[in-house]
């Protein structure tokens, strides 16, 4: 069986494991912190970045986006990038802006509410919430809100792109932050939509669950 080194309060750990819930790929999450001296670890992860992988036949390597693709290549269910050559090439980009801008800004307030205080002791910095929450959030929300259609982001169906975005959007739902249906219709539309799937709606359940244990 695979195995995903790392925690689900990663976004990025938290993408590979939706992908194999989609693609219904049997895994082992084995809790990795990033930048642990684990060895096994350190073999898929010479970084020492989450997620880290092995596959069954004991293949090690590391990064979310290199995941997923291989999972693709080997698991021909559930298709997560689109065969239209325009909607691939929007589905990757989708990814990567995932993966960067809005990590970064759901990732800054996640960190002030969510993980700083409950796993790092850290106090919360109510100015710096504030400036994320009043300033830098909204711009990413706003380029979500442009990508919105009345069905998936990238394609004719649940892509990579999804998973990606929604990843990071449920670091909003852990810092309650309201995602305000009359400034992003569209996009509060497609999230409640999303999360009503069951993978999407039973991960976030288990992540609430392990965030309210933790105090």
């Amino acid at each position: 069986m695979a195995i995903i080194y790392g925690v689900p309060a990663s976004p990025f750990v938290r993408k590979v494991i939706l992908a194999h819930a989609v693609k219904g790929i049997e895994y082992k999450l084995k809790i990795t912190m990033p930048g642990s001296d684990d060895a096994t670890f350190r073999q898929a992860s010479p970084l020492g970045k989450v997620p880290g992988y092995q596959t069954d036949d004991g293949f090690s390597f590391s990064d979310s986006a290199v995941i997923v693709a291989y999972l693709e290549r080997v698991n021909h269910g559930v298709k997560l990038y689109p065969q239209d050559n325009h909607q691939y090439a929007h589905a990757l980009w989708l990814e990567r802006y995932a993966d960067t801008r809005l990590m970064e800004a759901t990732g800054a307030l996640y960190m002030q509410v969510v993980l700083g205080p409950k796993y790092f002791g850290k106090p919360i910095d109510e100015a710096k919430v504030a400036q994320v929450s009043n300033e830098v959030i909204p711009k990413e929300l706003d380029y979500l809100e442009s990508q919105m259609t009345d069905g998936w982001v990238a394609g004719d169906s649940l892509s990579i792109a999804d998973i990606a975005i929604v990843s990071n959007l449920f670091n909003l739902v852990h810092a309650q932050f309201d995602l305000d249906i009359s400034k992003w219709p569209k996009l509060s539309a497609y999230f409640a939509r999303i999360t009503q799937l069951e993978v999407f709606s039973q991960q976030l359940m288990t992540e609430q669950q392990a965030f309210a244990k933790a105090g």
